[in-house]
């Protein structure tokens, strides 16, 4: 059969698993003169053929690899570029070499899958590790991202080369080197000359850091002339000076698992606690509160009860459920939770407008127009997506750790200062 009657038969194949496989190797066997056909028919199979598709190019190898490429670059006779995706990030060893020219490519698209298939490779990609570090700090927030995870999959095996770039050099791929290393180990993976670098560096960058545009998803906030009493109330340890782009960068890795004495890992937290904004002071710890490692009212009273007024703010875009909270002294003043029962708790705040007369709804008592979060923050505090070069800022933002005598080394990444 040619090459269109095996992909008919792919088709035709559907679930059957060992038809497939047979069909698969003989659109492989003609090796580099099937690779183009493969690729140009990849748009236009059914999902389940696709995957047939691709497995034969993987089979194919390099010079499939080339002419996935090559279709990606002609704009004109691209497949669907989801099709291509996968195909291009999903090659074998074989295709080391062309992983790592591909990063090199003049489309951000197929650099993107060239990072994605050397993270895929693993351990395997060990030798590319000096190619992928020049895109931790890319200026597409994607191709970072990218970088971040084939650096993280390559491992610690490539440890020694990246101390060596610290060493040695080049001196431009440094900074890069002293990232990939906190990625792929945290400070385990960096020594004491290069921490005490980090130190003066943060210290000289905390006192140039500027107000951005901060999450909105979870977060705490307590008065800045008061918030020294958090970090008891929170039980936060070992807390050390960042900026903020080093706190948000922390919070994407703001979970370790740590070995006790009986062997069993259990989790630590990581809090970032940002600079003063506006008078105020946000907490962000978005796992540890996710997974309950505080209970909320609980949580609430003492820290209210060591700063004077706590306030909890959370969204969820997915399920539309959200909350906002104040508490004052150790005790919640007025909280609303949307979906809960009930969904009001403590008397309207001055700023609170009332429901409209509407005779066909009847409220809680206490129910008001107040039940959007970033509302309540406004009024209440600050908007954190508000934060910017206008927003008056004092003092440096502060990393803590959830257990005592754990330490920072466990945590990987963070040090986008």
């Amino acid at each position: 059969m040619d090459q269109d009657e095996l992909i008919a038969e792919l088709e035709r194949a559907g679930q059957n698993k060992e038809l497939t496989a047979r069909v698969v190797r003989l659109l492989a066997e003609p090796g580099a003169a099937a690779a183009p056909g493969l690729v140009a028919a990849l748009g236009t199979v059914s999902r389940q053929a696709m995957w047939g598709l691709r497995d034969a190019l993987r089979l194919i190898g390099p010079a499939a690899f080339d002419a996935a490429v090559a279709a990606r670059a002609r704009a004109e006779t691209v497949p669907d570029w989801w099709e291509l995706g996968h195909v291009l990030r999903g090659f074998d060893e074989r295709c080391f070499p062309q992983y790592v020219a591909a990063l090199s490519h003049p489309m951000k698209e197929i650099r993107q899958q060239a990072l994605w298939g050397l993270q895929n490779l693993g351990e395997s990609a060990t030798d590319a590790v000096v190619d992928v570090i020049p895109f931790l700090d890319d200026a597409d927030r994607y191709t970072r991202y990218q970088a971040e995870k084939a650096i993280r999959a390559i491992g610690r095996q490539s440890g020694p080369v990246l101390r060596g770039i610290r060493r040695e050099g080049p001196a431009h791929l440094r900074g890069n080197a002293l990232n990939a290393l906190a990625l792929i180990g945290g400070e385990a993976e960096i020594d004491e000359r290069d921490r005490r670098a980090l130190e003066r560096l943060v210290r000289i960058k905390t006192t140039q850091d500027v107000p951005e545009s901060l999450p909105e998803h979870r977060w705490l906030a307590v008065p800045g002339a008061t918030y020294e009493g958090l970090f008891t109330a929170m039980g936060l340890h070992d807390r050390r000076p960042c900026t903020i782009s080093m706190g948000l960068a922390a919070m994407e890795d703001d979970v370790a698992l740590v070995a006790g004495s009986d062997g069993k890992k259990r989790p630590v937290y990581r809090v970032f606690v940002t600079p003063e904004l506006d008078g105020w002071r946000l907490v962000y710890a978005d796992t540890p509160l996710g997974e309950m490692h505080w209970d909320f009212d609980d949580l609430l009273h003492r820290i209210s009860a060591a700063c004077g007024q706590a306030q909890y703010f959370f969204q969820d875009d997915h399920s539309d459920s959200m909350v906002w909270a104040l508490a004052v002294d150790g005790e919640v003043r007025r909280r609303y939770w949307r979906y809960e029962e009930p969904e009001w708790q403590g008397e309207p705040l001055a700023w609170e407008e009332p429901l409209g007369a509407d005779p066909d709804f009847d409220p809680e008592p206490n129910a008001t127009q107040a039940s959007s979060v970033d509302c309540a923050a406004r009024r209440l505090s600050l908007d954190p997506t508000g934060v910017g070069e206008h927003t008056a800022m004092r003092g440096h933002g502060w990393l803590a750790v959830t257990e005592e005598g754990v330490g920072h080394g466990p945590f990987t990444g963070a040090l986008r200062i």
